[in-house]
């Protein structure tokens, strides 16, 4: 989804919640997330991915639909959907290894035909749910403008307009070179495959197959810097959230110090008073936040499936033939030498696997950033003595409380309820392409000793 960047302030927030720094950043740096990140827009809109009137993501307001680019979309959809068996058949006929055996078969099926239908269903629910996509990105707008009135210092709403940190510059930017990385063995076939020069088909087919893979890896993107924008702004009311909390501990203190003088002590009520409304107004921004967070992850939960299931076996399979063309026995037998390292195939891994974490990685830290709200309340309210705590502001603190006590249960985010997308998962992923691999190695040793 589009990121809505403010004006690069260079400001930047520290680990430590209430305390804010300024860094210098470098303008190379800026131009190049800037440039990156409107490359990506412009993606999005030309492969029917987003239907926005807007023609940069900087400084939106509001997000509008444009009919045209709707239309575009399922053009775009039709077009991937009837030219996608042709593409596959073309690739099949042409592509000789693949009828060799059982095995190469079902590599080409994991390359090709799972990659269509991915970018099929990837299109389709773009297409369908946009009016949905666009209704979150200005729920996100509406948000940020509702938590940014509630920042009642200059530093917290400087902070709170500068979303061009060096930390979203430098993922954007990993971004977009993991695509271009990703790239990399496809235009090597484009290059190196003799038949692409005398088969036209089959090079539009093969330059469709890249283009599916973009379509599925630029969805994902989307649901990374929608996840940026979406913990930038939990970021942000967990350090208000410790400020009130700061400020009610002063108060308290103020109070006791002040003894039994009835003028002050309807002051420190009237604060206290104050501070709970404020705390139940970033109540209802962080219980819109969590929806949100539940609805982007929703409506890219197919994706991710999709994404999770191709790239662990394009891991593997490419792994493996690497090995296979440097170390194998039966290389070595059949043409005496071994083949070098195909650096071109070793960056497409990088990509895809780059791609892979900043899905995953995305998710398992705004799961973080949201659980780091229930310890703030919790450190906070066991400094609040009770016989001198107002109604108001001790019954705002036990309703927030429990709701972060449920909202574990209520907000469970998994991809598709198969499995939630963190760092076990990861780890899982990588133990099962080591393990496949081993396998695959000593099946090789054994057959060709």
């Amino acid at each position: 989804m589009p990121l809505p960047l403010g004006d690069p302030l260079a400001l930047a927030v520290s680990p430590q919640l209430g305390y804010i720094r300024i860094t210098a950043m470098p303008r190379w740096l800026l131009l190049l997330g800037m440039s990156a990140l409107g490359i990506l827009y412009s993606l999005t809109r030309v492969f029917g991915l987003m239907a926005t009137a807007n023609w940069s993501p900087r400084g939106i307001k509001r997000v509008r639909q444009s009919l045209y680019l709707r239309i575009h979309g399922w053009a775009m959809l039709i077009f991937v959907g009837c030219f996608s068996p042709f593409a596959f058949w073309c690739i099949f006929q042409r592509m000789a290894f693949l009828r060799q055996n059982r095995i190469l078969l079902m590599i080409g099926f994991n390359r090709y035909v799972l990659l269509l239908v991915c970018a099929f269903m990837t299109l389709w629910i773009h297409c369908s749910k946009q009016a949905e996509i666009i209704g979150c990105l200005n729920r996100l707008l509406k948000c940020r403008r509702r938590l940014r009135r509630l920042m009642h210092t200059r530093k917290l709403r400087d902070s709170m307009d500068c979303l061009a940190t060096k930390g979203h510059l430098l993922e954007v930017v990993v971004l977009l070179g993991s695509y271009l990385l990703s790239m990399s063995q496809p235009i090597q076939i484009l290059k190196d495959d003799p038949e692409v020069r005398r088969n036209f088909m089959y090079a539009c087919s093969l330059v469709f197959i890249t283009v599916c893979q973009a379509i599925l890896q630029l969805s994902l993107g989307m649901y990374t810097l929608a996840l940026l924008f979406l913990g930038h702004l939990v970021r942000h009311s967990n350090l208000l959230l410790a400020r009130i909390l700061a400020d009610a501990e002063h108060i308290f203190e103020s109070s006791q110090k002040a003894g039994f003088w009835p003028n002050r002590q309807e002051l420190y009520k009237g604060q206290q008073k104050w501070l709970a409304l404020e705390l139940w107004r970033l109540l209802h921004v962080h219980q819109q936040l969590l929806k949100l967070h539940r609805s982007i992850c929703s409506l890219c939960a197919v994706q991710a499936v999709c994404f999770l299931g191709y790239v662990p076996l394009e891991c593997m399979i490419h792994l493996f033939f690497t090995y296979f063309m440097k170390y194998s026995k039966f290389i070595l037998r059949k043409y005496g030498r071994s083949f070098p390292l195909n650096y071109l195939a070793i960056a497409f891994l990088v990509g895809l696997f780059t791609n892979l974490l900043l899905v995953i990685l995305p998710t398992y830290y705004s799961e973080r950033r949201f659980n780091c709200t229930r310890e703030i309340i919790k450190g906070g309210g066991l400094a609040f003595p009770s016989r001198i705590t107002v109604k108001q502001l001790r019954h705002t603190m036990h309703y927030y409380g429990l709701y972060l006590k449920n909202v574990e249960h209520v907000f469970a985010v998994s991809a598709c309820g198969l499995f939630k997308l963190n760092n076990g998962l990861l780890f899982c992923i990588v133990g099962a392409i080591l393990e496949y691999l081993m396998i695959l190695i000593q099946f090789d040793k054994v057959l060709n000793q």
